[in-house]
């Protein structure tokens, strides 16, 4: 097969006329002739890191769309699934990603659950992650978030890391506010990559140790009007990633934004097309195409380089950018939590008069631990974790500022990433009503008031709908709109609060065991 264009070659880094021919998924020949076709033709796209389960869409519909956006390769961390199912649950990604063309280069879990602190579904010790590494379906050891258990040489968390290394496999980092000594420390250890600067001077001293910084721009953490300055003079040391993208976000663009945002800023055309093409693929060792004699037949037709919408799809030859919905046929679980009662999220106040209270800042997975005396507790709510592995479940409680839900409630079992349900809202009964619309659902997003209740099903693990990506996206849409009526300001309630559970990001969080103060890495009692 023979296409025309506009070529555009990331490794001379130069544009010419001529025609792409390829045969058997393979390109046998670039020629350079006058052509009037004025369609560029360029690599795809590469999504460094993200977690295809945060989309609430398994792998072969997650794929479907990012395929249009002119996305052909990921590396995808499936530790959501992973700290519900285990071993299994990662199996199931494998293999439905097998019958999907985009080349989703899975990382093996590292920290399942989180840190040894936390509670979940299953646990991958070394050995289990050095079984899975054995894959080869496997690309890297994904984001190592047990940082205190790196630095202090946890025999554990080395296993894992020379397990990747012997087999020339990269490690990922995530190392949010982490600098100084205890960064060179973390670096030493043999971590290539961190997704979690959160300022340009993080950027740069991860850099400076050699570090390679993904910049990301997902549906909560967004770092982009942040980092964008480094690809000045880091363009060799950056790659773009998504992390957490919503289906509803998903429908509007991958990848392909954050180009066009880079465009839009003036910077250099090939050096964009590098972080987010070649950099990704020479430091995972991708099987993608790049456009090149020989290489596998992967590229994207565009009408233009600024908006960066392609026309066409191709993978290993094929055209993929129109592919059908096909439903998943085996689901997976882990649910077996029990309703709850009113009684059993009560917490005794009496006597205390200062609390420990979880601080939201919009667009940011980071949570200020401020102090609140009981007489300006009045714009806290309170939040709550059900471990949901458990019959009779053990329940943490505490306060949160931020959401501000007006005669509401918020529930999910979408909570990084131990996945235990999260709840908050304006009252204990409404709190209840939502978490046990939850439980009756075996997982999911519940959305309730004094007269409705919203929700979306996500029957797969508690993660990921069985439906088309127009069908998840509405009712998240649906779900938000809720949120709206009862006053919620956040930018994206949902995310926000899936991220409260994350006890190795700054500064308190909340598990099923109560309180979590990042900073000591303790619970509070």
């Amino acid at each position: 097969m023979r296409i025309e264009g506009q070529i555009v070659d990331i490794i001379a880094r130069e544009i010419f006329s001529g025609s792409v021919e390829f045969e058997n998924g393979i390109i046998t020949a670039i020629n350079r002739h006058e052509t009037r076709n004025q369609q560029y033709i360029l690599p795809g796209f590469v999504d460094a890191h993200n977690h295809i389960e945060s989309s609430m869409l398994p792998p072969r519909e997650y794929a479907r769309m990012a395929l249009r956006h002119g996305t052909i390769a990921t590396v995808s961390d499936p530790h959501e699934i992973a700290n519900v199912c285990g071993k299994e649950g990662v199996r199931f990604m494998l293999d439905e990603a097998d019958q999907s063309p985009l080349k989703m280069c899975f990382a093996v879990p590292s920290c399942v659950p989180a840190t040894p602190l936390c509670s979940s579904g299953a646990v991958l010790d070394a050995s289990a992650v050095n079984e899975m590494l054995q894959d080869p379906r496997t690309y890297a050891l994904a984001e190592m978030m047990n940082f205190p258990g790196v630095v202090n040489k946890d025999a554990d968390c080395l296993a894992k890391i020379e397990a990747a290394q012997r087999i020339n496999k990269p490690v990922d980092g995530h190392a949010p506010l982490v600098t100084g000594e205890n960064l060179k420390k973390y670096v030493a250890a043999g971590i290539t990559t961190d997704h979690e600067a959160n300022s340009l001077a993080e950027g740069e001293e991860k850099i400076a140790l050699g570090m390679k910084i993904l910049i990301r721009e997902g549906s909560t953490a967004r770092n982009f009007n942040t980092l964008h300055p480094l690809i000045s003079q880091h363009k060799d040391m950056l790659m773009f990633c998504s992390d957490d993208l919503k289906a509803v976000d998903l429908l509007e663009g991958h990848i392909n934004k954050l180009l066009r945002k880079c465009i839009y800023l003036g910077y250099n055309l090939f050096d964009v097309l590098q972080i987010a093409t070649l950099n990704p693929v020479r430091h995972y060792h991708i099987p993608m195409g790049l456009l090149q004699t020989g290489d596998p037949a992967d590229f994207i037709i565009c009408t233009d380089l600024k908006n960066f919408s392609p026309t066409a799809t191709y993978v290993d030859g094929h055209r993929v950018d129109d592919l059908p919905y096909q439903p998943v046929t085996q689901l997976l679980n882990n649910f077996k939590t029990r309703p709850i009662s009113v009684s059993d999220i009560t917490d005794n106040m009496e006597g205390k008069d200062l609390f420990d209270v979880i601080q939201v800042v919009d667009g940011d997975l980071y949570t200020p631990h401020i102090k609140l005396s009981r007489e300006n507790m009045d714009q806290t709510q309170k939040i709550v974790v059900i471990n949901r592995y458990e019959a009779k479940a053990h329940i943490g409680i505490g306060y949160i500022r931020g959401f501000d839900i007006q005669d509401g409630a918020l529930a999910q079992s979408i909570a990084h990433d131990s996945h235990h349900i999260i709840a908050t809202g304006s009252s204990d009964e409404l709190i209840v009503k939502a978490v046990n619309e939850l439980i009756r659902m075996k997982g999911g997003i519940v959305v309730a008031d004094p007269n409705k209740i919203s929700s979306l099903a996500l029957p797969i693990a508690g993660l990921m709908s069985n439906n088309p990506i127009d069908e998840v996206a509405t009712a998240q849409q649906q779900l938000t709109t809720h949120l709206r009526m009862l006053r919620c300001p956040l930018m994206s309630p949902i995310v926000a609060l899936s991220f409260m559970q994350l006890i190795v990001i700054p500064e308190l969080k909340i598990t099923d065991q109560g309180l979590f103060d990042v900073e000591k890495f303790e619970y509070i009692s």
